[in-house]
């Protein structure tokens, strides 16, 4: 069964790096998760990964992640880590829970780019719920909608528009037209 890659940015999950570099366990029990390296990408766009601690060769990994193209050779060109978890416990069938990124402090992230990250979900479930602890903009264009903490809502737009099959009604402590 391959595996296709979306062209769209997503957010991946980054794992800080452990600061003391120790041996592998090669105990481990198969239910926990381990390290291992991105090594290539396979004609049927599986990751391959070298496990750390297992002598054998590199093997095909499924992604429980989104990754962009340009995201998986990057990770291939700096052999970069990956958490590791094996599906029903053989090393043969490893998946690929997130990738291991080297610890940078705050300062040093913040001076690397002055763009906040952009996040993109493709969204099929019941409920989508975004929260952030001062403000949610949603912004395309010159049209914005944004929810403060305070409890404002603030809509912008050259045209903005109201419809409903209902009532479509307007409350408030006060309302104030033009």
């Amino acid at each position: 069964m391959g595996m296709q890659m979306r062209k769209k940015a997503m957010n991946v999950a980054l794992f800080p790096a452990r600061g003391s570099e120790s041996e592998p366990d090669t105990n481990a029990s198969s239910g926990s998760a381990q390290l291992g390296t991105v090594v290539a990408l396979n004609a049927d766009g599986f990751l391959v990964v070298e496990i750390a601690g297992f002598p054998a060769a590199p093997v095909p990994a499924r992604l429980a992640v989104a990754l962009t193209p340009a995201r998986v050779q990057a990770a291939i060109d700096s052999r970069q880590p990956v958490v590791l978890v094996f599906e029903n416990g053989q090393r043969s069938q490893p998946i690929v829970v997130g990738l291991l990124e080297a610890h940078q402090p705050a300062d040093a992230a913040n001076d690397a780019t002055d763009e906040a990250p952009v996040i993109e979900a493709d969204v099929d479930g019941r409920r989508v719920r975004v929260t952030a602890k001062d403000e949610i903009v949603l912004e395309c264009g010159s049209a914005s909608i944004t929810l403060r903490r305070n409890g404002r809502i603030v809509i912008r737009g050259s045209y903005v528009e109201t419809h409903s099959d209902g009532t479509n009604r307007i409350k408030g402590g006060q309302v104030q037209i033009n």
